[in-house]
């Protein structure tokens, strides 16, 4: 990425006028043909300011609970999720920058299998994109504004410095919005008798031989009576998941969101860290998750299928020796950490194709259970538990399992769940699970804690 640095630095709290003026120059300077990224200092807000004053450009929120969040309007680009695609892409744009400004990210994911977004509701999503919002507010301990101009955008200086203004007011003057509840009732879902039958037909399956674990999901769709905006429901997964990634991508009228646990792959240089999030339970069964079986046998599925995947792209790796008890307010999540150190410069993207989908979402082995899960599922999974994140110039980036997730469009919202489905699994324990992981966002919907 061609980068250019400021002529001078901004140093203590950044003001207006300074951001404002370098904004100013570096619009004057621009000339169409050139995809160009320009990065203020700005003040430090949460990021769903930006979202709230301006809810109908939404495109993207990432909010990790230790790293830099990131929001965004609008889509200046839209890129292919393939490292050649993102390297070309940062290739060709300019960075004008102040000085110690972040690195350009592009945010966004892929669907579970191909095909399966390619159905209502998730045909605005496909099989994957990365886009770059127009405007990018990023925020951790400082806080920075970039602008992205397209290569064949017609720019009109005075509008892009009239949205600016507008922005910083927000950014300065947060709105402390505290959404209301809202009423909202199930339309449709798979009753349990129908998933005994899947869960039986799974079984069967793994005693013949053909699988060791299949990953099996359902879903319910909500119609939200009062309404719920994702913007709403976003701060309420914030208020009940602080510990948990919140995510969401809009495309047209559809808002894909979440608060998720379970992180895929991040990569910063050559180190690279990962971990295995399978084998689940309520409150207070901590004890008997740990001491059973099959839990210990389905996470040790994906710890060895996660070490196996990065150990060729490593030279160090190593999990922890015993898994731990990762608690949530709604669950308890049997999880082991792995870290690693790269062997040589590998894009993030490419350990992600690496990786997706782990055992912890698909089954063993890979390619049966997913043959499985996209003929025997009635309604397609679309995005839900996919990878979702972000990458930069630098094949650095960070992604998430789209865990605890569902798609809201046209009133409605389509809420799923999985359960790793195992030898001696118990239909009725499995369903249970995956109400339990439903009620995670379905709580949100209703803004009740329920």
């Amino acid at each position: 990425m061609r980068s250019q640095g400021a002529a001078f630095s901004f140093e203590g709290v950044p003001t207006h006028g300074a951001s404002r003026a370098f904004l100013e120059r570096a619009l004057d300077e621009w000339s169409p043909g050139v995809e160009v990224i320009v990065t203020v200092p700005a003040p430090v807000a949460p990021p769903d300011a930006l979202l709230r004053a301006f809810p109908h450009e939404a495109s993207i929120l990432w909010d990790p609970p230790q790293n830099a969040a990131c929001s965004g309007l609008g889509v200046a680009t839209t890129v292919a999720p393939t490292a050649a695609a993102i390297g070309g892409f940062f290739e060709g744009a300019k960075h004008i920058a102040a000085e110690a400004s972040p690195v350009p990210r592009v945010f966004g994911g892929a669907s579970f299998a191909p095909g399966a977004a390619k159905e209502s509701p998730w045909e605005s999503f496909g099989d994957g994109f990365l886009l770059l919002p127009t405007w990018t507010y990023q925020v951790d301990e400082r806080a920075w504004l970039s602008l992205a101009i397209g290569r064949s955008q017609d720019v009109i200086a005075d509008e892009l410095l009239d949205v600016f203004d507008a922005i910083w007011d927000s950014l300065e003057r947060p709105l402390g919005v505290i959404p209301s509840p809202v009423s909202a009732k199930r339309l449709d879902q798979a009753d349990q008798d129908a998933w005994s039958r899947q869960v039986e037909e799974i079984r069967a399956k793994i005693r013949a031989g053909v699988f060791r674990k299949v990953v099996a999901a359902r879903h319910c769709v909500v119609e939200l009576e009062t309404g719920a905006g994702s913007l709403d429901v976003l701060k309420r997964l914030e208020e009940r998941f602080p510990g948990c990634t919140r995510f969401a991508l809009w495309r047209g009228d559809a808002a894909f969101l979440g608060a998720t646990p379970e992180l895929l792959i991040s990569r910063r240089g050559a180190a690279v860290r990962s971990e295995a999030l399978a084998g689940s339970t309520a409150h207070g069964d901590a004890a008997r998750m740990m001491a059973s079986k099959k839990e210990r046998e389905e996470h040790q599925l994906v710890v060895r299928a996660v070490l196996r995947a990065l150990e060729p792209y490593c030279d160090s790796l190593r999990s922890a020796p015993e898994p731990s008890v990762r608690e949530l307010p709604n669950v308890l999540h049997m999880q082991t950490p792995i870290e690693g150190r790269l062997r040589e410069p590998t894009h993030v993207l490419a350990l992600v194709q690496a990786l997706h989908p782990t055992p912890a979402v698909g089954g063993v082995p890979t390619r049966d259970a997913i043959d499985w899960i996209i003929d025997h599922e009635e309604v397609p999974r679309g995005w839900y538990s996919a990878p979702v994140g972000w990458t930069d110039a630098n094949g650095d980036g960070e992604f998430f399992v789209a865990l605890r997730s569902g798609l809201l469009r046209d009133g409605k919202a389509w809420v799923y769940a999985g359960a790793g489905i195992m030898a001696d699994s118990d239909p009725g324990a499995e369903y249970a699970e995956t109400e339990l992981k439903m009620l995670a966002l379905l709580g949100a919907l209703h803004g009740d804690g329920r």
